[in-house]
Protein backbone atom coordinates (compact mmCIF):
# COMPACT_ATOMS: atom_id res chain seq x y z
CA UNK A 1 0.00 0.00 0.00
CA UNK A 2 1.48 3.20 -0.75
CA UNK A 3 2.05 5.90 2.23
CA UNK A 4 2.46 9.39 2.77
CA UNK A 5 5.69 10.96 4.32
CA UNK A 6 6.28 10.45 7.82
CA UNK A 7 9.16 12.22 10.17
CA UNK A 8 11.92 9.46 10.81
CA UNK A 9 12.27 8.72 14.56
CA UNK A 10 8.24 9.65 14.93
CA UNK A 11 5.84 8.47 17.15
CA UNK A 12 3.24 8.81 14.13
CA UNK A 13 2.68 6.31 12.13
CA UNK A 14 3.18 6.42 8.10
CA UNK A 15 -0.32 7.24 6.67
CA UNK A 16 -1.60 5.11 3.35
CA UNK A 17 -3.64 6.94 0.97
CA UNK A 18 -6.58 4.50 1.84
CA UNK A 19 -6.44 5.06 5.50
CA UNK A 20 -6.13 9.43 3.99
CA UNK A 21 -9.50 8.54 2.18
CA UNK A 22 -11.42 7.09 5.10
CA UNK A 23 -9.66 10.03 7.62
CA UNK A 24 -11.30 12.63 4.65
CA UNK A 25 -14.34 10.52 4.39
CA UNK A 26 -14.99 10.67 8.07
CA UNK A 27 -13.80 14.44 8.26
CA UNK A 28 -16.85 15.20 5.67
CA UNK A 29 -18.82 12.94 7.61
CA UNK A 30 -18.81 13.78 10.84
CA UNK A 31 -19.65 17.74 10.50
CA UNK A 32 -21.98 17.11 7.73
CA UNK A 33 -24.23 14.37 10.40
CA UNK A 34 -24.22 17.25 12.78
CA UNK A 35 -25.59 20.06 10.45
CA UNK A 36 -28.14 17.44 9.68
CA UNK A 37 -29.28 17.15 13.31
CA UNK A 38 -32.70 19.21 13.64
CA UNK A 39 -31.71 22.10 15.49
CA UNK A 40 -33.63 25.59 16.24
CA UNK A 41 -30.97 28.24 17.65
CA UNK A 42 -29.28 30.95 15.77
CA UNK A 43 -25.66 29.61 15.68
CA UNK A 44 -25.89 26.19 13.83
CA UNK A 45 -25.05 23.27 16.33
CA UNK A 46 -21.37 22.76 14.96
CA UNK A 47 -20.56 26.01 16.67
CA UNK A 48 -21.66 24.64 20.14
CA UNK A 49 -20.06 20.84 18.99
CA UNK A 50 -17.06 21.92 16.79
CA UNK A 51 -17.23 18.63 15.39
CA UNK A 52 -14.15 19.55 12.50
CA UNK A 53 -11.78 19.07 15.25
CA UNK A 54 -12.89 15.48 16.10
CA UNK A 55 -11.35 14.18 13.04
CA UNK A 56 -8.52 16.32 13.09
CA UNK A 57 -7.65 15.75 16.21
CA UNK A 58 -7.59 11.41 15.68
CA UNK A 59 -5.82 12.57 12.20
CA UNK A 60 -2.94 14.17 14.28
CA UNK A 61 -2.56 11.67 17.27
CA UNK A 62 -2.04 8.99 14.94
CA UNK A 63 -0.88 10.35 11.66
CA UNK A 64 0.91 13.77 13.20
CA UNK A 65 0.68 17.37 11.61
CA UNK A 66 0.44 17.11 8.16
CA UNK A 67 -2.56 14.27 8.36
CA UNK A 68 -3.79 16.15 10.57
CA UNK A 69 -3.70 19.60 8.29
CA UNK A 70 -5.22 17.54 5.31
CA UNK A 71 -8.07 16.42 6.95
CA UNK A 72 -8.71 19.52 9.08
CA UNK A 73 -8.58 21.75 5.99
CA UNK A 74 -10.58 19.35 3.59
CA UNK A 75 -13.55 18.98 6.23
CA UNK A 76 -14.84 22.87 6.10
CA UNK A 77 -14.59 23.54 2.55
CA UNK A 78 -16.14 20.48 1.42
CA UNK A 79 -19.22 21.28 3.89
CA UNK A 80 -19.50 24.54 3.20
CA UNK A 81 -19.80 23.45 -0.83
CA UNK A 82 -22.66 20.88 0.46
CA UNK A 83 -24.25 22.44 3.18
CA UNK A 84 -23.06 25.75 3.38
CA UNK A 85 -22.05 25.77 6.65
CA UNK A 86 -19.32 26.91 7.94
CA UNK A 87 -20.99 30.35 7.17
CA UNK A 88 -18.40 32.07 3.99
CA UNK A 89 -17.73 34.54 6.44
CA UNK A 90 -16.08 32.03 8.89
CA UNK A 91 -14.17 29.93 6.28
CA UNK A 92 -10.86 31.54 6.60
CA UNK A 93 -10.87 31.40 10.79
CA UNK A 94 -11.82 28.20 10.69
CA UNK A 95 -9.15 27.15 8.79
CA UNK A 96 -6.74 29.56 10.39
CA UNK A 97 -8.05 27.56 13.75
CA UNK A 98 -7.64 24.18 12.44
CA UNK A 99 -4.21 24.75 11.00
CA UNK A 100 -2.82 25.85 14.48
CA UNK A 101 -4.88 23.16 16.04
CA UNK A 102 -3.23 20.62 13.99
CA UNK A 103 0.59 22.06 14.28
CA UNK A 104 -0.36 22.56 18.17
CA UNK A 105 -1.87 19.00 18.55
CA UNK A 106 0.84 17.76 16.75
CA UNK A 107 3.79 18.76 18.73
CA UNK A 108 1.65 18.68 22.41
CA UNK A 109 1.34 14.75 21.90
CA UNK A 110 4.71 14.37 20.49
CA UNK A 111 5.64 16.01 23.90
CA UNK A 112 3.08 15.20 26.18
CA UNK A 113 0.96 11.60 24.31
CA UNK A 114 -0.40 10.71 27.97
CA UNK A 115 -2.56 13.81 28.67
CA UNK A 116 -5.57 13.03 27.84
CA UNK A 117 -6.73 17.25 27.43
CA UNK A 118 -4.57 17.73 24.83
CA UNK A 119 -7.53 18.28 21.91
CA UNK A 120 -9.48 21.06 23.95
CA UNK A 121 -6.01 22.92 25.26
CA UNK A 122 -5.14 22.71 21.49
CA UNK A 123 -8.90 24.33 20.68
CA UNK A 124 -7.60 26.37 23.21
CA UNK A 125 -4.38 27.59 21.88
CA UNK A 126 -6.10 27.65 17.90
CA UNK A 127 -8.94 30.12 19.34
CA UNK A 128 -6.26 32.86 20.66
CA UNK A 129 -4.00 32.24 17.92
CA UNK A 130 -7.30 33.06 15.66
CA UNK A 131 -7.87 36.12 17.74
CA UNK A 132 -4.59 37.55 18.32
CA UNK A 133 -4.59 37.72 14.07
CA UNK A 134 -7.72 39.31 13.50
CA UNK A 135 -6.55 42.17 16.47
CA UNK A 136 -3.29 42.59 13.97
CA UNK A 137 -5.05 42.65 10.47
CA UNK A 138 -8.44 42.34 9.57
CA UNK A 139 -7.20 39.64 7.41
CA UNK A 140 -9.91 37.17 8.53
CA UNK A 141 -12.74 39.31 7.30
CA UNK A 142 -15.44 41.02 8.92
CA UNK A 143 -15.91 38.88 12.27
CA UNK A 144 -16.16 41.70 14.42
CA UNK A 145 -13.58 43.05 17.09
CA UNK A 146 -11.95 40.45 18.46
CA UNK A 147 -12.99 40.63 21.77
CA UNK A 148 -16.46 40.07 20.86
CA UNK A 149 -15.29 37.18 18.71
CA UNK A 150 -13.25 35.71 21.27
CA UNK A 151 -16.15 35.85 23.83
CA UNK A 152 -18.77 34.67 21.11
CA UNK A 153 -16.75 32.11 19.74
CA UNK A 154 -16.04 30.45 23.55
CA UNK A 155 -19.86 31.13 24.23
CA UNK A 156 -21.65 27.28 24.47
CA UNK A 157 -18.31 25.60 23.43
CA UNK A 158 -17.93 23.32 26.64
CA UNK A 159 -20.45 20.30 25.07
CA UNK A 160 -17.75 20.35 21.95
CA UNK A 161 -14.55 20.87 24.42
CA UNK A 162 -16.44 17.33 26.25
CA UNK A 163 -16.16 15.64 23.38
CA UNK A 164 -13.09 16.74 22.26
CA UNK A 165 -11.60 15.46 25.75
CA UNK A 166 -13.50 12.08 25.45
CA UNK A 167 -11.85 11.74 21.96
CA UNK A 168 -8.39 12.34 23.40
CA UNK A 169 -8.90 10.08 26.61
CA UNK A 170 -10.18 7.16 24.35
CA UNK A 171 -7.18 7.54 22.17
CA UNK A 172 -4.91 7.93 24.96
CA UNK A 173 -6.40 4.84 27.17
CA UNK A 174 -6.44 2.32 23.76
CA UNK A 175 -4.05 4.01 21.81
CA UNK A 176 -1.11 5.11 24.22
CA UNK A 177 2.21 5.78 22.92
CA UNK A 178 5.15 6.83 24.44
CA UNK A 179 6.91 10.29 24.24
CA UNK A 180 9.01 10.94 20.88
CA UNK A 181 12.12 13.62 20.17
CA UNK A 182 11.35 16.76 21.49
CA UNK A 183 10.72 19.01 17.78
Amino acid sequence: MTSLASPAGSIFRKITVREAAVLLFIAWLIPFAVHLAPWARARPLGAYLLPMFWATFVAVYFYGAGAGLLTGLFAPAVNLLVTGLPAWKFLSVMSLELVVFAVAAAWAVRRFPRFWLLAPLGYGVAKVASTLVQAVTPALGAIGSPGDFFVRSLAGVTPGLLVLAVVGGLLVKFYPKTAGPAV
